[in-house]
């Protein structure tokens, strides 16, 4: 039923497509889908969730969370443009149709977009940049499926040259915590160990 109602949403729009059109196409009652769902609202706002939800987890699933910064980058995107080529009617809702009916729609799809901004502050330490990489995203995103001649590696690259400056400043602020935990945690030592020198000298 959700496949049906997606392609029909991301096909005609909320208000042109036909409940009636999408019961047919699914092979049920239009009762029955109005049973499951409660009105129109409700079934756009179930594809919005699941379609959501797919997409998050394509992506925390892409890589180790061991695996080095850039390589749980690269794996990211290629899961995000892989979703956006495969579920394309999905894609459609999410970036124009739910933005567009603000309300509860508009606020499932920006609470994705927090979620995924989220994810990247782990990686660029900046949450400023993470949101501007999830706009450059879904902007280079849109005009990849108008342009699918464009290799997906070759539009993960353009993206991974955005990140590259965040990822390196990233890592030398992670390098110069580590440097600052491991200085801190040395001190002590070698403090207590002057006071036993000084104990055996005297």
């Amino acid at each position: 039923m959700l496949e049906v109602a997606g392609e029909a949403f991301a096909t005609h729009g909320f208000h042109a497509a036909s409940m009636d059109a999408i019961a047919e196409a699914a092979g049920i009652s239009k009762p029955m889908l109005y049973n499951y769902f409660g009105s129109k609202q409700g079934l756009y706002l179930a594809y919005v969730e699941r379609s959501s939800h797919e997409l998050m987890e394509s992506m925390r699933g892409a890589a180790s969370p061991d695996s080095p910064a850039d390589q749980r980058l690269h794996a990211g995107i290629l899961a995000f443009l892989t979703y956006v080529d495969e579920h394309r009617s999905g894609w459609a809702v999410l970036r124009s149709e739910a933005s567009a009916q603000g309300g509860q729609l508009a606020a499932e799809v920006a609470a994705l977009r927090e979620r995924i901004a989220h994810m990247l502050v782990r990686l660029f330490e900046s949450e400023a940049f993470a949101h501007a990489f999830v706009g450059a995203g879904e902007s280079l995103a849109r005009w990849w499926l108008e342009h699918p001649e464009e290799p997906k590696e070759q539009i993960a690259q353009q993206l991974m040259s955005i990140a590259a400056g965040a990822l390196a400043t990233g890592g030398r602020a992670r390098g110069a915590r580590g440097v600052r935990a491991v200085s801190g945690a040395g001190a002590p030592a070698r403090s207590a160990r002057g006071v036993r020198e000084g104990r055996v000298r005297r």
